[in-house]
């Protein structure tokens, strides 16, 4: 009867906000019934963009917001200016009513709006690869970076015109119309996760099962000569694998942005951003490998298959989610097992030599065992501090359940499934309209294991605990031996203590501090993350940048005198650099390993 009354009470509900929804859409008009942008970038002015915005069947009263990424809010509605509007039936007013929104009153019908972004100055290679930003020669622009949407109408159609100096190029996720430098989108969501790349660009295209695959390369003056087809081939075969894993693509194009002078990179529903320095790859050609399998398997895993709470456009950063660990580390996972497929030169000769690193790094820092990765993973975006002075990494936190679960799975099935199976069943039921939970999760582990996978899970994902490697490393016969010694530099020497780090915060002057874990030269000292730097040595460092380069000159027997302020005071420690100890991972046959353990084990190792 209550349940009954429950369903009642929500139906009742449900019927009243169809009600109040109704009445403000009969307040405000309907939506809009397109939406065209014309973004200018100036032939002489690199220094921003300007933006019209003309908003066909506008309602009379409406607002505009702009859109924060989940991973990278980067805020740039504080470099926004000059935002007005206009009508042909009257007078349109604008005004602010919170950072990222405004609320703009008019007479209806068709209404354009004005703005410009003034992106913010970066150094060469200081700039962030998903970040808009133009130069001389070229640069990104377009997603939430540049482009305001309208607030509520969020599937509306959209348009973009381009007007570019007369010899750039572009390169964009975006569906190209037949009018020239024209692209469309299907709404705001799909506009604002499709940077463009524009400037001097090269591209190689290349078709998988008949679907459009174009790599742009934006190079800038400095930059040196490196072997294209080696990265176009290299690319190709990465995105082959992950196809051939899946068996489709969630797009029908896809477009790789690639740009000299930036670092890092950021995926997207059918692109990726990523900074390709050329003298890097002059270097070493292979040098990009990991990062693009990486990005390009979050095609699937983290944007196709996202946290329920990613899921949609919003105009404010999303709350914590507990899912990083598999969308990140997990992805981590396969993007090793992409380049081994694939056959592409890693760092690691094996997949067994790369599981006894991940154990080493696991190993070598307790937070991975003391913070649980779901809490890891709501801890991403927020303070330095969350978690105390542990410093988990949900990346090798994720890395290393990806490879256990795996070997949970092979078990349970026999051989029958692995984490593969996992993650094309999670590609099949889920989609950017409808995300995934943790619970998602187990349940897709369980169905692919043929067992109860929940305990597991209770212990090593939503509770902190160290995970007994050589239990799941016995399903196919083999154990770890692990020993402790010196660390040491690149030289042979014995390390220093450096596990501290810093981070800056807007409008402070100096840095504050992150220490790794408390068992660090720098914890057992007394320092703690979040303390306010004062001084090193009686000398102020003005950021996070400047002190980690300070932090690198150390060596074991030197002494650093750190001055803090935190929330009880002023405190200054001296701290005496002294080595430390690292773990050496080697993983070896179990004497009682059986024949079905090392079938097993044949299995796993196909192909590494």
């Amino acid at each position: 009867m209550v349940a009954v009354e429950n369903t009642r009470r929500s139906c009742q509900a449900f019927v009243v906000a169809l009600a109040v929804a109704a009445t403000l859409r009969a307040a405000s008009g309907q939506s809009p019934s397109r939406v065209d942008y014309r973004l200018t970038v100036d032939s002489v002015d690199h220094s921003g963009i300007a933006v019209e915005m003309r908003i066909h069947r506008a309602p009379a009263e409406f607002r505009l917001a702009m859109a924060a990424h989940p991973e990278y809010d980067d805020k740039y509605w504080r470099y926004l200016t000059d935002l007005a509007g206009e009508s042909a039936q009257g007078t349109v007013r604008v005004t602010r009513e919170d950072s990222s929104l405004w609320q703009v009153a008019s007479p209806g019908g068709d209404v354009t709006i004005h703005y410009h972004v003034r992106f913010p100055a970066s150094s060469p290679i200081q700039q962030a690869a998903w970040k808009a930003h133009l130069t001389p020669t070229g640069g990104l622009v377009g997603g939430p970076h540049s482009f305001l949407y309208v607030f509520g109408a969020e599937h509306t159609p959209v348009r973009v015109t381009l007007v570019l100096p007369s010899t750039w190029r572009v390169a964009t996720g975006l569906a190209p119309e037949t009018a020239p430098l024209t692209f469309s989108a299907r709404g705001a969501e799909a506009l604002v996760d499709s940077p463009i790349l524009v400037g001097l660009i090269r591209s190689w295209p290349f078709d998988i099962r008949g679907v459009p695959h174009n790599i742009a390369y934006l190079g800038n003056p400095a930059g040196v000569p490196f072997d294209t087809a080696q990265l176009v081939g290299n690319v190709e075969r990465i995105a082959r694998e992950a196809t051939r894993l899946f068996g489709r693509m969630p797009y029908h194009r896809y477009q790789f942005l690639f740009e000299d002078g930036t670092y890092g990179g950021l995926e997207h529903q059918n692109s990726v951003s990523m900074g390709a320095q050329s003298l890097n790859l002059a270097r070493d050609p292979n040098s990009l490998l990991g990062q693009i399998a990486h990005e390009f398997f979050h095609t699937w895993n983290e944007v196709h298959v996202r946290p329920a709470s990613w899921v949609g456009i919003r105009h404010v950063a999303p709350a914590p989610t507990s899912e990083l660990w598999w969308s990140e580390g997990v992805t981590l996972y396969f993007a090793d097992l992409l380049l081994r497929h694939a056959g592409l030169p890693l760092p690691d000769s094996t997949r067994v030599q790369h599981l006894a690193t991940l154990i080493g790094r696991y190993l070598a820092n307790p937070s991975h065992a003391l913070v649980s990765p779901e809490q890891t993973s709501r801890a991403f975006n927020l303070p330095p501090g969350t978690n105390g002075d542990y410093t988990p990494s949900m990346y090798t936190q994720g890395e290393m359940l990806g490879a256990m679960l795996d070997l949970m799975i092979r078990e349970g099935s026999k051989g029958r499934h692995s984490l593969d199976d996992v993650m094309r069943g999670l590609a099949e039921r889920f989609t950017p309209e409808v995300g995934f939970t943790g619970n998602s999760v187990e349940h897709a582990v369980s169905d692919a294991c043929e067992c109860n996978a929940h305990q597991f899970f209770a212990n090593h994902v939503q509770a902190s605990g160290a995970i007994n490697f050589d239990r799941w490393l016995g399903v196919v016969g083999w154990r770890t031996d692990v020993t402790w010694a010196a660390a040491r530099a690149t030289d042979g020497t014995p390390a220093a203590d450096v596990r501290v780090s810093g981070y800056d915060v807007p409008g402070e002057p100096q840095p504050r501090l992150q220490i790794w874990f408390p068992a660090t030269v720098w914890g057992r000292a007394g320092l703690h993350t979040g303390d306010r730097l004062v001084s090193w040595n009686g000398i102020a460092v003005p950021d996070a940048q400047h002190l980690r380069s300070v932090i690198n000159q150390l060596h074991i027997g030197d002494t650093a005198r750190v001055a803090v302020i935190r929330d009880t005071g002023f405190f200054e420690t001296t701290v005496t650099l002294a080595g430390y100890e690292r773990p050496a991972v080697r993983i070896e046959e179990r004497p009682d390993a059986t024949d079905a353990q090392r079938r097993l084990r044949s299995m796993w190792l196909v192909r590494q």
